[in-house]
């Protein structure tokens, strides 16, 4: 019995001893700290193993061999058993490769590495599992590469992220929506305001300078888009202007220039018909009352001081009608006259055109064009200048426009190319100097 008892006591002992022979021999692997100037040929050829064991083993690129000074390897005792252990983790990968494999889309600044690293593996692993080259490092976006892993634990983030981006657009939205809603109120409507329906033709600029406005005022009173529409009803606060009045000024202006033209017109007959009556009444006075040569003399001495007396009045219109009143109104009957270069007639004036049509109607004559009617009279400041006066932009001897002054801000002229004329703003164009017409 005891016998036996040793016989079972020794052959445990042996087998545990077998078992731990085997276990250190499959264990029988040794490490090294790589120093400078190693590589993995050197540790082959030291260690007695091949290069792709101690690769395999290391998990070391095959293609660059890249080992870093420092780093610990291990060093396989005998090619075989690497082989068979690497044989078996191979198997085990792939096995676990199948079971884990999933799809992932490449997105802008994905690489290989990048990848490799999310997903805890190799990319050697990526560029096998989807037939890559060995070299191969370039990846686009949108490309759709298998890898290792578990899809739920890589994708999680993807999948987390979507709300947040719907949770930080929403406010964004929303926001958007306040501050356009905070814009809308921001309208400023004063006391003193009126409305405009735009007509076709008009303009910002042109409706500002009708009402005595700035453009900045219509745009703060109103919600302008990028164009005016025809139609469209504006807020104006505070008009300096009323252009119903003003039309109706003009208008009266135009009469009142109308009447004076056909004063002049119907007093010219007068006084050519007045010395013909006199020539006429001669002849007869000298055959009827020849005896009476006191009452001939007389009655000439009458008829030659009649023309002087029927002259008078047409000297006093001169005057009266060449005042700058009756400047500014005459040349105000002709707003709405196209503006065409180079034109001097009421069917169309350039600037210059119209100051001297409307001055030679009152018997001056200034000049055709802007250089020569800055000689028409005294030069004087802007400030000092009197209904009627012309007002110039530019240098003395290099002027390039010419108006006619109608008191406070306010001219008459032909301005370019495509409008008529019309009342200008000096708040918005002031001139440079006035010549007073002497």
């Amino acid at each position: 019995m005891n016998h036996t008892a040793k016989k079972l006591l020794v052959g445990t002992v042996g087998a545990a001893g077998l078992f731990l022979a085997t276990t250190a021999t499959a264990n029988a692997d040794t490490t090294h700290k790589v120093a400078k100037n190693d590589t993995v040929w050197d540790l082959s050829q030291k260690y007695g193993v091949s290069i792709q064991a101690i690769e395999a083993l290391n998990n070391i690129d095959q293609n660059s061999h890249l080992i870093v000074t420092g780093q610990t390897l291990k060093v396989p005792a005998k090619d075989a058993q690497v082989s068979e252990n690497n044989n078996t983790a191979q198997a085990a990968d792939k096995k676990a490769d199948t079971e884990n494999t999933s799809d992932v889309t490449v997105k802008a600044g994905d690489t290989l590495w990048t990848l490799a690293q999310q997903y805890n593996t190799s990319v050697e692993k990526l560029r096998e599992l989807n037939g890559l080259a060995a070299d191969a490092y370039l990846i686009h976006p949108g490309n759709v590469l298998r890898v290792n892993g578990t899809v739920q634990a890589t994708q999680q983030p993807a999948q987390t992220e979507q709300p947040v981006q719907q949770q930080t657009e929403q406010p964004v939205v929303q926001q958007e929506a306040t501050q356009e809603q905070a814009q809308e109120p921001q309208l400023v409507v004063s006391a003193n305001h009126t409305t405009h329906t735009v007509q076709a033709g008009e303009s910002l600029y042109s409706i500002a300078q009708a009402y005595g406005v700035t453009v900045d005022s219509l745009r703060s009173a109103n919600n302008l888009g990028a164009t005016l529409l025809v139609g469209q009803t504006l807020t104006i606060n505070d008009p300096a202007k009323d252009p119903a009045q003003e039309a109706a000024t003009q208008q009266a202006a135009q009469e009142q220039a109308a009447a004076a033209q056909a004063q002049q017109q119907v007093q010219q007959p007068v006084q050519n018909q007045a010395p013909a009556q006199t020539q006429n009444q001669a002849p007869a006075q000298t055959q009827t009352q020849a005896p009476a040569q006191q009452t001939q003399q007389t009655q000439q001495v009458q008829q030659q001081a009649q023309p002087a007396q029927v002259q008078q009045p047409q000297q006093q219109v001169v005057s009266t009608s060449a005042d700058g009143s009756a400047i500014a109104a005459y040349a105000q009957s002709f707003i709405g006259t196209p503006y065409v270069w180079g034109g001097s007639t009421p069917s169309g004036f350039d600037c210059s055109g119209l100051t001297q049509y409307v001055y030679a109607h009152f018997g001056k004559q200034i000049g055709r064009n802007t250089i020569a009617q800055e000689s028409a009279g005294t030069h004087i400041p802007v400030s000092q200048a009197q209904v009627g006066d012309l007002l110039f932009w530019g240098t003395p001897g290099s002027t390039y426009h010419v108006a006619i002054y109608l008191g406070g801000n306010s001219f008459v002229a032909a301005p370019e190319p495509g409008q008529s004329v019309k009342i200008g703003n000096m708040a918005y164009f002031m001139p440079s100097f006035a010549v007073h017409v002497n």
